[in-house]
């Protein structure tokens, strides 16, 4: 063990050490470019802080109130290099603010009375350093796969863009229809980047994601029809600027796809490596494999839906739970919508291995054809 990493080491120093020298470059860099920025921008330099007392509310929440006095100076426009004198409240709570420390960097905003007042804290000093020690890790450690991975990953994100602002550019479009063009690229590019285009693996993938997909999506808008939406609270889904009803299945598609994506991939190139090991296997072994796979597969998938769910809500769920709400009104406000999505990514998690298995054997119906 020790000798491979010995040897890994000597193969691959020069990446890692050419990595360490680009993430401090990239941290010196974002430590002093403040005058690069438009808003004004302060460093701290001295904090006092400083307790002003308790308070509680009528629901037994109490927290402990805090007073800074905060002496920074600015480092970009007319006043840069001018100390200026700031005053920060918060609680332990931090709901509103949170406390500031020496040598933190600080956007402010101005009333147009003389006054300044915290905007908010510069975070690129810490995560941008962080996010190339990551990207960079990456490719050294997966190679190829890492750099097909990351460019994979910037057009998804390049695409997501560009559809939602092709939303805002076509008057009265419909939301829902525009990811269905998203997610037959983004499915077709990622599989066929990452897999090759040219393999067979790669297409029964690409139909069953699909296939899937529409299935899925189409039997929850059956239901919705024939309840008539109830039990779907639309109105609480946040900052909706549009029909509610499309956005939310354009929320629920890219959702599905992403969950059948993981599972149709990990099915199918099980089945192609049976079928290039056996070529005699039977339909029945496939099918039993298939499913015996897509069983193992859907508890691990469909908890990790529902865990990533639970942790995006959770702060907004003990809020309104501690502010004196019930659980009907919190699981309404709050958990409803993700719960009926996840409910549908497990309907997709399931369907994905009938329509996997159909799309396998119509790929491969000339007995003794494999793929690469």
């Amino acid at each position: 063990m020790m000798q491979i990493l010995k040897s890994y080491l000597k193969k691959t120093w020069h990446a890692w050490l050419a990595l360490f020298v680009l993430v401090i470059g990239v941290a010196c860099f974002f430590s002093f470019n403040g005058a690069m920025y438009h808003d004004p921008l302060v460093r701290v330099s001295q904090v006092k802080t400083h307790k002003t007392g308790a308070e509680s509310d009528q629901y037994g929440n109490r927290v402990k109130t805090y007073s800074q006095k905060i002496t920074a100076s600015f480092l970009n426009t007319k006043q840069a290099h001018e100390t200026i004198k700031l005053t920060n409240s918060y609680d332990t709570s931090y709901a509103l603010n949170e406390p500031v420390r020496p040598g933190q960097q600080l956007f402010l905003t101005h009333d147009g009375h003389g006054q300044w007042s915290i905007k908010n804290a510069r975070h690129d000093m810490l995560w941008m350093p962080l996010a190339v020690f990551v990207l960079g890790a990456m490719l050294i450690l997966t190679g190829r796969h890492g750099r097909l991975m990351l460019l994979t990953l910037f057009m998804n994100v390049g695409l997501f863009i560009f559809f939602i602002w092709l939303n805002t550019q076509i008057p009265h479009s419909n939301v829902f229809v525009l990811f269905v063009f998203f997610s037959i690229l983004t499915t077709i590019l990622t599989l066929g980047l990452l897999m090759g285009f040219r393999s067979r693996q790669t297409w029964v993938i690409i139909t069953t994601v699909l296939a899937t997909s529409l299935v899925t999506l189409s039997l929850s808008a059956l239901i919705f029809t024939i309840l008539h939406n109830q039990g779907v609270y639309y109105e609480h889904m946040e900052f909706v600027t549009e029909n509610p009803e499309t956005l939310f299945m354009a929320m629920t598609l890219v959702g599905v796809l992403g969950a059948v994506m993981d599972e149709a991939t990990d099915m199918t190139a099980t089945l192609f490596s049976l079928k290039r090991e056996r070529p005699d296997i039977s339909n029945g072994e496939l099918i039993k494999a298939g499913r015996n796979m897509g069983g193992e597969i859907f508890g691990a998938l469909n908890n990790v839906l529902f865990l990533i769910f639970i942790a995006e809500q959770l702060p907004m769920a003990v809020l309104f739970l501690r502010n004196g709400n019930n659980w009907s009104f919190t699981y309404i406000s709050n958990l409803s919508i993700g719960m009926i999505q996840t409910l549908i990514s497990a309907i997709g998690i399931v369907l994905t291995v009938p329509i996997g298995l159909l799309c396998f054997k119509l790929f491969t119906l000339r007995k003794g054809e494999n793929d690469k």
